[in-house]
């Protein structure tokens, strides 16, 4: 069974995939990204937390494993098809963008720095995760993802938001690159559109799903559905 690696976003957990991970035909390695759910505070660069995810492969022996990111984890996970790909045998891109921050958003970044280091992390988390779901989203699952997020230190968020900020845009990295992919847009995402979450899937399997940005939680058989199938692509060379 082929080694799947996932990883959550910013200010979550493993607990994110905990409905979708039985699902998955696959041998499933959900990473606690350093400085999130009551780990020790992490790097402040993407390549840094691409080099953890990176170490933790190879402590845990996963021989070319698929690696899917949500969010944050997605931009961790294009890192690593830049600078490890070697070492991988396909990624996935789970409600997130190849695509660096636009100024704006840059600015947004600073400004979440700032509020959370002026009033601290319930406040902080308070105004974020509603945001990532939609009105019509089930509030035992927002509730869920608040309490996660309760878990992040103020060092944790500040140090994720700036390598989230400065990271390096990798549209063309997953243009070039000969290893399979798989994008799954939420079309309910109260944050990005479709144009955005395909940029440089051109040759990749994409796919849109009636949910959120937290798509994963949502609808864990539909995207299980989805990624079930890709995995046996890859793994019969159809892709």
């Amino acid at each position: 069974m082929k080694a799947l690696v996932l990883l959550h976003g910013l200010c979550g957990s493993p607990t994110y995939f905990e409905q979708l991970e039985p699902l998955l035909n696959a041998e499933v390695h959900a990473l606690t990204l350093p400085g999130h759910a009551g780990t020790e505070v992490g790097p402040e660069t993407m390549d840094q937390f691409a080099d953890w995810v990176m170490e933790e492969i190879r402590l845990r022996n996963l021989e070319q494993p698929l690696v899917i990111g949500h969010s944050f984890g997605g931009y961790v996970t294009t890192n690593l098809v830049r600078r490890y790909a070697t070492e991988l045998s396909g990624f996935g891109l789970m409600h997130s963008t190849a695509a660096s921050d636009s100024e704006e958003a840059k600015e947004k970044r600073n400004g979440a720095i700032n509020k959370v280091i002026e009033e601290g992390i319930k406040p902080f988390i308070d105004g974020m995760i509603p945001n990532v779901f939609t009105k019509d989203s089930n509030p035992v699952l927002i509730q869920q993802a608040i309490e996660i997020g309760y878990e992040m230190s103020v060092e944790g968020v500040v140090n994720a938001q700036r390598a989230i900020r400065d990271r390096e845009d990798e549209v063309d990295t997953v243009q070039a690159t000969e290893l399979p992919g798989l994008f799954i847009y939420g079309e309910k995402d109260p944050n990005m559109n479709e144009e955005r979450a395909f940029l440089g899937a051109e040759r990749h399997v994409t796919a849109i799903v009636p949910y959120s940005h937290m798509g994963m939680m949502e609808g864990p058989e539909e995207e299980a559905e989805i990624v079930n199938k890709w995995i046996q692509e890859v793994e019969h060379g159809k892709i």
